[in-house]
């Protein structure tokens, strides 16, 4: 595939009837990277899915993939493209390997050696018909299918639905190679550990809108910071309310402990007029992130 970003959405919104399902959504997947969505039920993280696979068509703006317009150089873009559903429907009456051949006969190139690894990472059988497998194994058939031509971009909608926490470290393992062969992974998943443990950037949507982009391996851990701050004494917790960057104000007896989002200096500044015995920094995990976007 060419130099160009393999996704960049710009002012994309989907409307059905009168109801926006996105509006004005912009954001770029660099070459390399793995991308999270975020998002409650409803947000529009599949709309945005399916309009970048032209299974839906923009209302407004427009999405590149690899530098080629979906909608224009959708049969050309699919080809470089991995994808797992959501919703993963199989053809039951077929086995894995039946599957895989029949996909490759429609046109997707096939390495068979990587399907033989792939399976036996995820020890599954490709024999088996696919409507005699549990949950958990039909997503394996379902990731894949989805790697099995090792593509420039896999758009994996909750990949590890159904998967033992085992599987899961696996699947891990094969993003990892993925991203080291240069290739990008765009994922929507409501693990947020999982989005944590292999994503570089993950965007938030809420209500159709794009709320905020953070860059995990970077810059995520100084956007949100909880502390627990030591007093030789219970204090008044009042001092605190006057710090713009202060949120979510708890105390135990001479322990008080309150978020920071932000920069910092000013919460630091001010604290250390009230003369604390003792500062300690909580690790930040993307569920303190997520909590603060959708203030849950």
């Amino acid at each position: 595939m060419t130099t160009d970003l393999p996704i960049k959405i710009e002012g994309f919104s989907k409307n059905y009837g009168s109801s926006p399902a996105v509006e004005n959504l912009t954001l770029m997947v660099e070459k390399g990277e793995v991308f999270g969505f975020l998002g409650p039920n409803g947000a529009g993280k599949s709309t945005t899915i399916k309009s970048i696979l032209n299974f839906l068509t923009p209302s407004d703006g427009k999405i590149s993939i690899f530098g080629l317009d979906s909608v224009k150089s959708s049969v050309e873009i699919k080809k470089h493209i991995g994808y797992l559903a959501g919703d993963i429907s199989l053809y039951d009456s077929m086995s894995g390997l039946q599957l895989i051949r029949y996909l490759t006969r429609l046109g997707r190139s096939t390495n068979w050696t990587y399907v033989e690894k792939l399976a036996k990472g995820l020890q599954i059988s490709l024999e088996a018909k696919i409507g005699t497998l549990s949950k958990g194994n039909k997503q394996k058939i379902g990731l894949i299918q989805a790697f099995m031509h090792q593509p420039a971009l896999l758009i994996l909608d909750e990949p590890t639905s159904g998967l033992d926490p085992l599987m899961k470290q696996i699947f891990y393992e094969m993003v990892l190679e993925m991203k080291q062969m240069g290739n990008s992974i765009f994922v929507s998943s409501h693990d947020l550990n999982e989005v944590q443990t292999i994503c570089d950037k993950v965007a938030f949507i809420k209500s159709g809108k794009l709320i905020g982009i953070e860059n995990i391996k970077e810059d995520f851990d100084f956007t949100i910071r909880r502390y627990t701050v030591t007093f030789k004494q219970p204090i008044d917790t009042q001092k605190f309310k006057g710090i713009n960057s202060v949120s979510d104000i708890t105390q135990n007896e001479n322990k008080v402990t309150v978020t920071v989002t932000g920069n910092v200096s000013e919460f630091l500044s001010k604290l250390s007029n009230l003369h604390p015995i003792d500062l300690s920094e909580e690790d930040t995990n993307l569920e303190d992130v997520f909590m603060k976007y959708y203030e849950v």
